[in-house]
């Protein structure tokens, strides 16, 4: 049964949920999590001629000891690691089975979340790539708008167009048809408030 104040909610789920058209661009990032269809995303976007590198981002999500452990107990993984140690070999991985060239995929391997993510990113474009001045960001659908808010919040000279993949089955029609989707998005909704308070934030706005 779908809340009754209905309006409001589909007005989360538009801001939350944001969705862009891909343009050409100088890289395609993907935040990593061990979910396949970022990897297919980004291997999509990337033979499409979208970008001419890919840099992917991420460890192990901070709760977990290791990448192995982060398949066991996370439920919406599926699968296994491959053997993989990091999030980011583990895309890179499936990426190469798609057809990716492994010579245009940059691994950043340390980031527990999403801030690092971000951080640990612009680190290795400012150093290794420079000149990236348009990037597509390639996130979970669900995780878009905190995804944007925290690459903007590091990468504040760079252009960034949002293009999404729907994963967990957690997308703007169907995030209010169970109780453990509608807590994630406003989850995310919460933290789209609560990550970005403070001086430092404030003065980037």
């Amino acid at each position: 049964m779908k809340p009754a104040n209905i309006v409001s909610f589909e007005e989360i789920g538009k801001f939350i949920f944001l969705d862009e058209k891909p343009v050409k661009a100088d890289l395609i990032l993907i935040p990593g999590a061990p979910m396949k269809e970022l990897a297919e995303h980004g291997a999509y976007l990337w033979k499409e001629g979208y970008a001419p590198k890919i840099l992917v981002s991420g460890k192990y999500y901070m709760n977990y000891e290791s990448l192995e452990d982060e398949f066991n107990r996370f439920s919406a993984s599926s699968g296994d690691s491959l053997g993989c140690a990091t999030e980011a070999e583990y895309l890179t991985r499936l990426m190469v089975m798609q057809g990716v060239d492994d010579n245009v995929i940059i691994q950043e391997t340390e980031s527990t979340n999403t801030f690092e993510n971000a951080k640990f990113s612009r680190k290795i474009i400012e150093d290794e790539l420079k000149n990236v001045k348009h990037i597509i960001l390639c996130c979970q659908a669900f995780h878009a708008r905190r995804a944007l808010m925290t690459f903007q919040s590091e990468l504040k000279d760079t252009k960034i167009t949002v293009c999404p993949v729907v994963t967990r089955g957690i997308s703007i029609d169907t995030w209010m048809d169970n109780l453990k989707s509608y807590n994630l998005v406003l989850s995310e909704l919460r933290k789209c408030g609560e990550y970005f308070m403070g001086d430092r934030m404030y003065e980037l706005r």
